[in-house]
């Protein structure tokens, strides 16, 4: 990252916080359209930021000055990018067509970018028209689908996301090792019209084998053991190591090392999703992902929606220093969205050091959290209204809905449109007395109930403005957020492609497994000891 750059910016950033969000549009008469853009069937609106004109130039040129434009190029281009793993990071070439690939890449991942997709075009293809079917003929009705984090978060969301195409297989996800999750996605179910697929890059995941395991047992419960080998199919990086699962070779889809997990949707992790909906929805996916890649990979950064989120989110986390942001899907359909972007971006950058190991010097990612408006209203909004913390607002509406009435879609979008509004405006003391006046409060219950009333406002919202749920906008959406955290974590310094920091817990985790069962417990501190001690 530029220091002086930086140092810009943080100096603006202090200026800006001075001022009140409402005064810099009537101070601004260009603000709206400077800071708003229409792209790929998304409107996305950055102008309730807290930044002045001066504040939105200073951050734009933050990531003019970072490297990002070299960065991009040697992600497009197959370069090693993720350096500490030794990897390119290429989930940009699933979603490209033969004629890119083969320019920018060359014929190996054109190759093998289009073997996958015709694996799993014939595949969903049989089971569709039931040329294949499980072991007694009947066609496959449902899919269990076993993963987790990257192999589950992103095929639920596009599959919740797309369900009013009609699928026409249903589609249970199955995540955590708690075996209820997995009790409740099999209950009521016919093992004869099951299939079970799991998801995982290494094969090594102890919750989706768990999990997968378990599935089995319960295929081979119903069906025997030959019979049930049929309703099994895998999805791995690691294809040498599912013939041991009784999967066979031909029922294994396979994905590279340079498709990170929560990048991987756009590959053969989606598979059970293309099975249900069909594999010209996945095109359409893919197509709006592609839509804005070439946004991201051409527009001038001012006007380029992935920088404008990532530069609202540096302005926010960097210059001002608050350390979350609250997303909020007003579409039941895309309620998994904060989880998603909980992975994509906290995973990818909430990091402390930089690709060669030196400590970063600023804070980096913010925690993410949220949840379905209008539910999250009547949750959590009390606070981000009310307290003296600043917790950047992003709004998530889809402006046609199919599936609700005019009425309905309307009183949803005003909550949207009015919760931007009103984390802007607030509600001053004055408004407050006012408002008590007029329900005949005396003096001494306004004293009382007024303050109570107030809302400080002047915090800052994003709004993504959807124009219908489509498979081509929700790849756009996807791919929008995709861009945005590769160019935050370019500007802040760091590798966005790996995930050391998962790795403790899970280390952790076997030695605490293998004591459940050992003669004596290994060394711990006193609490984890009793806890242990009480489990066995």
């Amino acid at each position: 990252m530029s220091t002086t750059a930086l140092e810009a910016l943080k100096t603006q950033a202090f200026v800006d916080a001075n001022a009140r969000i409402v005064d810099q549009f009537r101070n601004d008469p260009d603000r709206l359209s400077r800071m708003s853009l229409d792209v790929c069937g998304l409107y996305v609106d950055v102008s309730k930021q807290s930044w002045s004109k001066s504040g939105f130039d200073r951050a734009i040129e933050l990531f003019e000055q970072s490297g990002l434009v070299e960065a991009r190029e040697k992600m497009w281009t197959g370069k090693e990018i993720n350096v500490s793993e030794g990897r390119a990071v290429l989930h940009v070439a699933l979603r490209d067509s033969d004629a890119e690939n083969a320019r920018l890449r060359g014929p190996e991942i054109t190759h093998d970018v289009r073997s996958a997709r015709d694996a799993m075009r014939d595949y969903a293809g049989a089971i569709r028209s039931g040329t294949i079917t499980g072991a007694t003929g009947k066609p496959f009705k449902t899919i269990i689908h076993i993963g987790i984090g990257g192999s589950d978060l992103g095929p639920r969301l596009v599959f919740q996301g797309l369900a009013p195409l009609n699928p026409q297989i249903d589609v249970r996800f199955v995540a955590n090792v708690d075996g209820s999750e997995l009790a409740l996605a099999l209950a009521g179910l016919d093992p004869a019209e099951t299939l079970v697929i799991a998801v995982s890059k290494t094969f090594t995941t102890q919750e989706t084998l768990a999990n997968f395991l378990a599935a089995r047992d319960w295929l081979i419960k119903g069906l025997g053991e030959d019979a049930a080998k049929k309703h099994l199919a895998a999805v791995s990086a690691a294809p040498d190591k599912t013939g041991a699962y009784g999967i066979a070779p031909d029922r294994v889809f396979g994905f590279k090392d340079w498709v990170g997990g929560r990048y991987s949707l756009w590959s053969a992790v989606s598979l059970s999703v293309i099975i249900a909906l069909g594999f010209d929805v996945y095109e359409r996916l893919l197509d709006g992902a592609r839509q804005m890649d070439q946004h991201f990979l051409t527009a001038p950064f001012a006007r380029n929606a992935p920088i404008l989120l990532a530069a609202a989110q540096v302005y926010n986390r960097i210059a001002h220093d608050r350390p979350s942001r609250a997303v909020i899907p007003y579409v039941h359909r895309l309620r998994r969205l904060a989880a998603f972007l909980q992975q994509l971006e906290m995973e990818s950058n909430g990091k402390r050091t930089s690709p060669t190991g030196e400590l970063l010097a600023t804070k980096t990612c913010p925690v993410v959290f949220g949840d379905e408006g209008t539910n999250a209203q009547h949750a959590f909004f009390q606070m981000l209204h009310q307290s003296e913390d600043v917790v950047p607002l992003e709004l998530i509406a889809v402006q046609k809905n199919a599936e609700a009435s005019d009425d309905m879609q309307k009183k949803l979008l005003s909550n949207v449109i009015a919760q931007g509004e009103a984390f802007m405006v607030g509600k001053s003391l004055e408004t407050s007395i006012a408002e008590c006046k007029a329900l005949g409060f005396d003096d001494a219950r306004t004293a009382q109930i007024a303050p109570q009333k107030v809302c400080p406002g002047n915090k800052p919202s994003t709004t993504v403005l959807i124009s219908e749920l489509t498979p081509e906008t929700l790849g756009a959406l996807l791919a929008l957020y995709e861009h945005k955290t590769f160019a935050e974590g370019i500007v802040m310094g760091l590798n966005s492609f790996d995930q050391w920091g998962v790795e403790l817990g899970k280390t952790l985790a076997s030695g605490v497994l293998r004591d459940f069962t050992a003669a004596t417990v290994g060394d711990h501190d006193p609490s984890t000891t009793a806890l242990i001690d009480r489990v066995k």
